[in-house]
């Protein structure tokens, strides 16, 4: 019996790839749109772009009561990288209570969980250093 072809992102391979929207200059992460959400433009061009992975919080929350098998208080936040794209992520390396509105952070791949026995990473998001 052979495996499927499984692509997944290791630390070799991970880049921080947006798409800009060539109309208005809107930055979409992950994934590439059909329609920019910002100008409407359909269907919208969109350039590739290697994003910093430098960004600040804009909003979270503590998570203090989460199904079994996740550590509590669990830090989460809508980040805005510099380049104007948001994501939602889990803030690391960091107590709970220094979590604020203007945080700057900076994206690092981690491990998430563990499928099949592969590593399956993705970006969680830790203080810059100097910026807390």
């Amino acid at each position: 019996m052979t495996s499927p072809l499984v692509w997944r992102i290791s630390r070799e391979s991970a880049r921080l790839i947006g798409y800009k929207c060539t109309s208005c200059g809107w930055v979409s992460f992950p994934e590439r749109k059909r329609t920019c959400k910002r100008c409407g433009a359909a269907p919208a061009e969109f350039e590739e772009l290697q994003m910093k992975p430098f960004g600040k919080i804009i909003s979270f929350v503590i998570q203090h009561r989460l199904p079994e098998g996740f550590q509590t208080p669990l830090p989460l936040a809508v980040v805005e990288f510099d380049e104007g794209a948001r994501v939602y992520g889990e803030i690391i390396d960091c107590r709970p209570e220094e979590v604020q509105v203007g945080l700057e952070v900076e994206a690092d791949l981690r491990v998430m969980y563990e499928e099949n026995g592969l590593d399956i990473y993705s970006y969680k998001f830790k203080p810059r250093r100097g910026s807390a």
